[in-house]
């Protein structure tokens, strides 16, 4: 039972876009509109998923971020078991906004707001408290979750320092983390723009092997070891 004031009494973020009626249109969006296009904008090739076959739990998936490709990307490279089964953080001050962008966002990609810097305009201060558990409930509710620890696209596709948030999210869950290594999107997308560079290389995306904390591991090293394992990801493409 949760007492007066606990935020896992509040409703999670963007709850309704988790519902069998959003989970269906949304399949159908991917499969016939979004990864058909995304797939010619972007030709990718796709390594690593064999390293998902043995996942039996809720999981952290953890990015580099360098385009507005990066989230349609990886939901098309995924198992249709683990999209199903997919939230993505989405920035709160950028993605939600407004409550048309959130709804879309929150419609196209399971999203859910994740505070970054200040914390957000909420309305309630126990709204802003959801915000920042809302992963973790998730997590424990069974749904994986996608994180961009930079927080923000990279403004020249070079990988940025990251955040504890992720780290720290698997130290309190037990989960583990599984790095993906996106190489190639900010050529295709560059931050600031909306419409795809024609004659842009091809982009890859790879999946590395789950990662555990190790006992007594703090989240600083447990981030560096995510950060190190997306940078040896992205050498190998």
């Amino acid at each position: 039972m949760t007492a007066p004031g606990d935020p896992r009494a509040l409703p999670l973020p963007a709850a309704w876009a988790r519902s069998a009626p959003a989970r269906g249109l949304r399949t159908t969006v991917h499969r016939i509109v979004l990864r058909p296009y995304v797939w010619a904008c972007a030709r990718p090739t796709v390594e690593g998923v064999e390293h998902l076959a043995t996942l039996t739990s809720p999981v952290v998936f953890v990015a580099n971020h360098a385009s507005h490709l990066d989230t349609p990307l990886i939901f098309g490279a995924l198992p249709p078991h683990i999209t199903s089964r997919l939230v993505v953080g989405a920035a709160a001050d950028y993605f939600f906004g407004s409550p048309l962008t959130g709804a879309v966002t929150a419609l196209l990609f399971n999203a859910f707001p994740v505070r970054r810097g200040a914390p957000v305009r909420t309305g309630r201060g126990g709204r802003d408290r959801t915000v920042r558990g809302a992963a973790r409930r998730l997590l424990d509710e069974g749904w994986h979750v996608l994180l961009y620890p930079e927080g923000t696209r990279s403004r020249d596709g070079r990988l940025g320092a990251f955040g504890t948030g992720a780290a720290r999210l698997c130290l309190q869950t037990g989960a583990p983390a599984v790095p993906i290594a996106l190489t190639g999107t900010h050529a295709v997308i560059p931050r600031g723009t909306r419409v795809p560079v024609r004659g842009a290389p091809p982009v890859s995306i790879r999946f590395g092997r789950p990662i555990r904390a190790t006992p007594g591991e703090r989240a600083p090293d447990f981030r560096d070891r995510m950060r190190e394992d997306v940078r040896l990801l992205q050498r190998s493409s």
